[in-house]
């Protein structure tokens, strides 16, 4: 039963629903900059489709260029990512991350198939595609996982997509 609670207090903190706690202490030690240059281009590619995750009425929501923008017109829909997009979404992804079991965390068992040991995903019946992840061997899953449990990036790396 803790390891809900915890996981009920990260998504509180992250829809800042709780007031007055620590946040870095609540929150999983994930690298930003590692999120930044490796998960980000994954959940923008794999998940943040207008129909999946890119959707503003979803509870886990991604912006991402040319897909769900905050505060850009339509116009303007391909320009770079703004910092406040950037940090929603890390905080978003790291809601998801569970401190006490890492592999067990939310972002790694929804979209990895039932038969891999994920969670059911609706998202991957709904559109006929299956889960994001057939098992956990696949490469992009493990990069996930490998920021879940605490992988550095390298300072200098540059988010693809940041610079035009």
């Amino acid at each position: 039963m803790r390891r809900y609670s915890v996981r009920l207090l990260m998504l509180a903190l992250v829809m800042g629903c709780v007031q007055g706690i620590d946040d870095d202490a609540a929150q999983p030690a994930v690298d930003e900059k590692y999120f930044e240059c490796k998960v980000q281009p994954i959940l923008t590619k794999s998940c943040s489709m207008f129909a999946c995750h890119g959707d503003g009425a979803r509870f886990f929501r991604l912006y991402a260029r040319n897909r769900l923008r905050l505060g850009f017109p339509e116009a303007e829909r391909n320009h770079r990512m703004s910092p406040e997009e950037r940090a929603h979404n890390f905080a978003a992804a790291r809601a998801f991350v569970d401190p006490e079991e890492p592999e067990r965390s939310l972002l790694l068992m929804k979209p990895l198939d039932q038969k891999g040991g994920g969670y059911y995903h609706g998202g991957a019946t709904e559109f006929g595609k299956g889960d994001v992840f057939p098992s956990r061997n696949e490469a992009e899953f493990k990069v996930l996982e490998n920021w879940i449990k605490g992988e550095k990036g390298d300072p200098a790396c540059i988010e693809p997509g940041s610079e035009s």
